[in-house]
């Protein structure tokens, strides 16, 4: 994978899901950088949930209202893993907000005509 491409997907990453999902939930900028058929995968107990974005901005609001002072605290991302082969990506990271460790997500992407667009997630959280 060319360097280029891996600050690509970093970016998109930085923008679309730490500054738009967590820090701002700014719709227009989310969707700049997700593909429209973005599904998160959310496992409950045996079964998965499928989440689309607008799903998604809902359970973010639930979120915040139930951890407002979590919520106020800015989301830093640690990267792990940016790899891929062609036009597909898979990026691991880990989400901080303040000192709290939000979460482990696991992201994939594919490159599109526009760019690199993140299509799908699972995600672990700790406790």
């Amino acid at each position: 994978m060319k360097s280029s491409d891996r600050e690509a997907i970093r970016q998109v990453i930085e923008e679309a899901y730490i500054r738009g999902i967590h820090e701002t939930q700014d719709e227009d900028l989310v969707r700049a950088g997700f593909h429209p058929d973005f599904t998160m995968l959310v496992q409950q107990k045996d079964r998965m949930v499928k989440v689309g974005l607008d799903e998604w901005f809902v359970r973010i609001e639930e979120l915040k209202q139930q951890s407002p002072e979590l919520w106020a605290a800015g989301a830093v991302p640690e990267f792990h893993i940016i790899d891929g082969a062609g036009n597909a990506a898979a990026v691991k990271l880990d989400v901080f907000r303040g000192e709290t460790h939000f979460s482990t997500d696991y992201m994939l992407l594919y490159k599109f005509e526009e760019g690199w667009k993140i299509v799908s997630k699972v995600f672990s959280v700790p406790g």
